[in-house]
């Protein structure tokens, strides 16, 4: 190699060292005259475009680029449901679900025989879709045998404390039901029903309900056909406004149409006009079983008040008075007689369940037992039905909830505990003061009763036969259902029936009353929780 060219190379290096400081302003010159290349080339960009781009579009571009506004969905899709017997609300529910497709939004037909609430129905709270439920009322005012099991469920639901009120909010629904006007005393009372339990679970009903009626004479439209037409227009139309994302005039929470921020536009709102519409529906959905007449009696009360009275009118107002003291004297009479005769007959034990206590505790689904028993399925045996998870028995215990029966031989409480979660129409005492029914007849009733709930679960979706079968025969007695079963004198015997037919059991108590628990103690086969 010629050592002159390792000289040349290492000169040169020390010649590009020492004028670096050139090389970098060159390099950074260049690069400099780059930038402003392109600055010019996007500048002239940006002009042409806003030579062809419309005014419109312009307001859009924002540093070179257009914002696009995303579009908002207001409905995503439309659920109908169905339960018919005959044939025609599945009709019907065919024929809506093509009016609904010619809108472009996409539809599902829904059989309620095939269909799980306690899978599925809550999911409607956030879908953002709209449910439309075609029911049809069947032999004395029940539901069709497809739809039988979903309006238990509902009922059952609506009147549970643990669901709450807000339970299905953010559902949005209309109900259209199918009758016959000549069976006068239930008249589609399953779609009155249905539309009612939702609304308890806090469902929001998009329109008024739909009612056809088979009786071609009472019929508002003709047939129960026409009806069906004249509900599924304005249905669609409603449908079309949700879509276009429209809202209520105010936030609903108004009474008898008394809004503030309607009583400026009220004269303009035209007779028949879709804000009347709204109006009127709004006012239907805040008192959905019927207003009451105290407001506007109220009101003509206060305008008496202050109107001025005619001395001719004096007489008539004097012997209305006098009427109303003569009534007043005649009720506190007989208040006090019936005073002195319960006084009489104090020493008489009555029964534990009043007329009014069993309404309420029927109407949760309460199985009542004699005058102070009851029983009632546990929602964790309707989930190990289906093949879940149960109760944090099944976990510590290993006892399975579907063979578990959920008992209460005493429905008093020795409290009212103002946080307590459930009805709070229970009887209140801190010891034994009513009629006694034998442990015999109550264990005997309460495994009839829980049979005869438990057999409404077979063929329900989801049931799996096994575990039906298996939930059948009792092999668990949880008494924890509601009040304070230790309180019933005759426990003990209550628990040895249990366990002399190989029932296992599990006892609740607050541990208010110590020497009902002592005397447990001395058994082998006692637990409390």
């Amino acid at each position: 190699m010629d050592p002159s060219l390792d000289m040349w190379d290492f000169s040169s290096l020390i010649s590009l060292w020492i004028n670096r400081f050139y090389i970098y302003l060159g390099f950074a010159f260049g690069f400099s005259l780059w930038i402003c290349f392109q600055i010019v080339i996007r500048k002239q960009n940006k002009n042409s475009q806003e030579k062809t781009v419309p005014k419109a579009s312009r307001d859009l571009m924002t540093n070179g680029y257009i914002s696009l506004q995303k579009k908002e969905v207001f409905v995503s899709g439309v659920k109908i449901f169905y339960g018919s017997q005959t044939g025609t609300a599945k009709g019907f529910a065919t024929v809506l679900a093509e009016a609904v497709s010619s809108l472009g939004l996409p539809v599902a037909l829904i059989n309620l025989k095939e269909y799980d609430p306690d899978d599925h129905l809550v999911e409607e709270v956030t879908s953002k879709n709209v449910s439309a439920f075609l029911v049809a009322t069947y032999t004395d005012g029940r539901p069709t045998e497809s739809a039988e099991w979903f309006c238990r469920w509902l009922e059952e639901a609506a009147n549970d404390f643990r669901f709450g009120k807000t339970y299905l909010k953010g559902v949005r629904y209309a109900v259209f039901g199918l009758g016959n006007s000549a069976y006068v005393s239930h008249f589609n009372k399953v779609g009155k029903d249905v539309d009612k339990w939702l609304w308890m679970l806090g469902a929001h009903r998009v329109m008024s309900r739909g009612e056809g009626d088979c009786n071609v004479v009472k019929s508002k439209h003709g047939s129960i056909e026409a009806d069906f037409t004249a509900w599924k227009a304005r249905f669609i139309s409603r449908l079309q406004a949700l879509c276009k994302g429209e809202r209520k005039p105010c936030g609903g929470n108004c009474k008898k149409g008394k809004c503030e921020s309607n009583q400026h536009g009220s004269e303009a709102m035209e007779p028949g006009s879709h804000a009347q519409e709204e109006f009127h529906q709004r006012d239907a959905e805040e008192e959905p079983f019927g207003s009451t007449s105290e407001e506007e009696s109220g009101t003509e009360d206060h305008q008496s008040l202050k109107s001025v009275i005619d001395v001719e009118d004096l007489g008539k107002i004097m012997d209305r008075m006098k009427k109303e003291k003569r009534e007043k004297e005649r009720q506190e009479g007989e208040t006090s007689l019936i005073r002195s005769t319960v006084k009489n007959e104090a020493s008489e034990r009555r029964a534990m369940i009043t007329p009014a206590l069993r309404e309420a505790l029927t109407k949760q689904g309460y199985q009542l037992i004699g005058s102070h028993s009851g029983v009632k399925l546990c929602r964790w045996t309707k989930s190990m039905l289906r093949g879940r998870g149960g109760c944090y028995k099944h976990t510590f215990y290993g006892i399975e909830s579907h063979r578990c029966m959920e008992t209460t031989p005493s429905l008093a409480c020795a409290n009212k505990c103002v946080f307590c979660w459930r009805h709070h129409t229970n009887p209140v005492g801190t010891e034994w003061r009513w009629k006694m029914d034998q442990p015999e007849m109550i264990l005997k009733e309460a495994i009839e009763n829980h049979q005869n709930v438990m057999k409404q679960f077979r063929g329900v979706p989801g049931v799996r036969e096994e575990r039906f079968e298996e939930g059948m025969t009792v092999k668990h007695c949880a008494l924890s259902l509601v009040g304070e079963p230790i309180m019933y004198p005759e426990i003990n015997r209550f628990l040895k029936l249990l366990h002399e037919r190989k029932i296992s059991s599990f006892l609740v108590t607050n541990a208010q009353f110590p020497a009902e628990i002592s005397g447990l103690l001395g058994l082998s086969w006692w637990r409390t929780g």
